[in-house]
């Protein structure tokens, strides 16, 4: 190595806190919080907490909504669109800041008296300012908000999802307990027929109509006790559990008194996730459609380099320049640029007229369907009040020897399938109900400020 003395320069203070703003950008990030900047999204300044559950206990709707709103995979994976919106917006934030990069280069040679040896180490700081790097930052704000309303609207659905499939082991494991008492009243009814044909007082038809009516009461048994099983399965994966094997106790209370349809109306337009999402969409299309007819601006570059070390020593301590870049030809890529632009602004603007056709048409129907619920179960209540008095008069028959046992089963069942009907109504006017509140986004509500 030739003995060249090594000059050190002294960085200046410019230096010294261009150095620690450096540090600074580069070790400000804590990713542990991103999971909790989704939940606050979803459950506000308190996140929530997995209730505890075994899946033996006792099940109300209420906690199965509120397990699915703490530990669900379709929900967590949206959150996390919403983290990478944000990171994609802290991008666009750095774009107005300098960056900082330390180079050093290090360089051998030949010459005749031998080898000649160069190390320099600079520090570079550039940065460039342009009007498209604004339009870019309020489109990555609006897609980050974006985000944010897919993310409630993902759990709406889930929601909703975890309300049908809690309703159906209920109507299910109901309508099960309705053909078992059903399949004594076939059995005995079966009984009666075999005996009246050996006293010729039947016919073989109806010992095969009878035989047909027990078999096909017993399919539909074994189908009620599947379809519950499936949406115990169900219910369980919506919840994170393995197993939900307990007693589902219900317990939502329907209100007494329904909103009118306009005022539903009204609530959807302004809560629904999924119109809202629409709505952020065309404002961050329209910024991204300003980002590329400011490419037809000129931008500007300021790029500044300082050499703390030089060897062999130099003269030249800092460099610095200014350029600017204004775009005369680009062979129709802006062009084409700000025409694809375009055609994406009108596209999610058409998007926003399907979503809020799509969210009238859900408001409609699930006003329709509660209020159909409702007037079934005034009609099904007294069916049920005819169905008992039919039955406590055969049973009044039945003591005083008037009628058979075979027809106090039979008022038995009817009364039973009475019964059935209106608990069955009674439930889908609360899933209904849960439903009309989904369309208008609100289904969320339902789990907040509960135990």
């Amino acid at each position: 190595m030739s003995n060249q003395r090594i000059r050190f320069m002294r960085p200046t203070p410019a230096c010294v806190a261009g150095m620690a703003v450096l540090l600074l950008l580069t070790g400000c990030g804590n990713w542990s919080d991103d999971v909790v900047r989704y939940r606050q999204v979803l459950d506000g300044t308190e996140p929530a907490t997995r209730p505890a559950y075994d899946g033996t206990e006792a099940l109300p709707l209420v906690r199965a909504l509120q397990l699915a709103n703490a530990d669900n995979e379709a929900i967590a994976t949206q959150g996390e669109n919403y983290v990478q919106a944000l990171a994609e917006k802290m991008r666009q934030a750095g774009t107005f800041l300098p960056t900082l990069s330390l180079g050093p280069t290090y360089s051998l040679s030949g010459t005749s008296g031998g080898t000649a040896h160069r190390l320099t180490v600079p520090v570079s700081a550039s940065a460039t300012g342009s009007l498209a790097n604004v339009a870019n930052l309020e489109a990555a704000g609006q897609n980050a908000q974006q985000r944010a309303q897919v993310l409630l609207n993902e759990r709406e659905t889930i929601l909703l999802q975890v309300v049908q499939a809690y309703y159906t082991v209920i109507k299910a494991e109901r309508q099960a307990e309705v053909y078992e008492n059903s399949l004594k009243l076939k059995a005995e009814r079966l009984r009666d027929q075999e005996a009246r044909l050996k006293l010729e007082n039947a016919k073989p038809l109806d010992v095969a109509q009878s035989q047909a009516d027990l078999a096909g009461t017993r399919v539909a048994l074994t189908q009620a006790r599947t379809d519950a099983a499936n949406a115990r399965s169900a219910l369980a994966r919506l919840m994170g559990t393995a197993t939900v094997a307990g007693p589902l106790t219900d317990a939502y209370v329907l209100p007494t008194e329904i909103p009118a349809l306009d005022q539903w109306q009204q609530q959807a337009e302004t809560g629904r996730q999924d119109l809202q999402a629409a709505t952020l969409t065309v404002e961050a299309t329209r910024s991204g459609l300003d980002a590329a007819i400011r490419q037809y601006y000129p931008s500007v570059t300021i790029n500044f380099d300082y050499y703390l070390h030089s060897d062999p020593a130099s003269i030249q301590n800092w460099t610095g320049g200014v350029s600017a870049h204004l775009p005369i030809f680009s062979a129709l890529a802006i062009e084409a640029d700000i025409r694809k632009a375009w055609s994406v602004y009108r596209q999610a603007g058409l998007s926003v007229s399907q979503t809020r056709r799509q969210v009238v048409d859900d408001v409609n129907q699930g006003y329709q369907n509660l209020q159909n619920s409702r007037q079934k179960i005034a009609d099904l209540q007294t069916q049920v009040d005819a169905a008992q008095r039919a039955l406590a008069l055969a049973e009044r028959a039945y003591e005083l020897g008037a009628t058979s046992n075979l027809d106090r089963l039979t008022q038995q069942d009817a009364a039973l399938t009475a019964q059935l009907n209106l608990v069955s109504e009674q439930l889908s006017a609360k899933t209904n109900h849960l439903v009309l509140l989904r369309a208008t986004g609100q289904l969320g509500r339902v789990i907040q400020n509960q135990p």
